[in-house]
């Protein structure tokens, strides 16, 4: 996402992918777009929308992916918080783009819907920061290992000791 990008400007960090994700659409579970097949860009620019602020969660993917098509989204609130998001979607003001992991442990039969949109906005990867040299912790490992079991004590140290770290695309 938009820091994770700018983390490669910073040679004393090395960066390791935690997990992938995509954004979702979330909407009440009567909206005509709860239920539409493949969703379009131009179903979401006829919305208004409800989505994270600019500086926040993949937002610039949002904004790009509108701005490549000539299209103008209907951008009615913007907060940072997924749940005040999908509050604002429960009280109708709009339809929300979050995170997919903001409505992992939503109830299946609840009051919104959500719809995966990656093949609009593209894939995020989440990526821990270390700093170069640093003596890392126990607690440091079984943090990074609580964020992603592939981010175990022997990968992270040759991370840090400049062997790359391969296996996982980034």
């Amino acid at each position: 996402s938009d820091l994770t990008e700018s983390l490669a400007d910073y040679p004393e960090l090395v960066t390791l992918p935690c997990y992938e994700w995509q954004h979702v659409l979330v909407v009440p579970t009567d909206h005509p777009l709860a239920h539409k097949e493949r969703l379009t860009l131009e179903d979401l620019v006829a919305e208004p929308l409800i989505t994270y602020h600019p500086s926040f969660t993949g937002r610039t993917r949002i904004d790009a992916a509108f701005a490549q098509r000539h299209l103008q989204p209907r951008i009615v609130l913007e907060a940072i918080d997924s749940d005040v998001i999908k509050t604002y979607v429960r009280s109708g003001l709009g339809v929300g783009i979050v995170a997919e992991i903001a409505v992992r442990d939503d109830p299946p039969n609840g009051e919104l819907a959500s719809r995966p949109v990656g093949h609009l906005f593209g894939r995020n990867v989440t990526r821990i920061a270390f700093k170069r040299g640093a003596y890392l912790r126990n607690f440091v490992f079984a943090f990074a290992e609580m964020l992603s079991d592939r981010l175990g004590r022997n990968l992270i140290t040759q991370a840090l000791s400049g062997c790359a770290a391969h296996g996982w695309r980034s």
